[in-house]
């Protein structure tokens, strides 16, 4: 099963509430696709959280 989430971020960085779905996810095991969109959020689509 995949999980789509669609990041909040400012442009520099994840949203604590994207990175606890994130977590979240990642314990129902599968595929985890996270959506950054937004003009000028690369580096927000970089960020690493383990």
């Amino acid at each position: 099963m995949a999980i789509l989430i669609v990041a909040e971020h400012d442009n520099r960085i994840l949203k604590a509430a994207t990175l606890n779905t994130v977590a979240a996810a990642r314990q129902l095991g599968g595929e985890l696709i996270v959506l950054v969109a937004g003009q000028g959020c690369r580096a927000a689509g970089r960020h690493q959280h383990d």
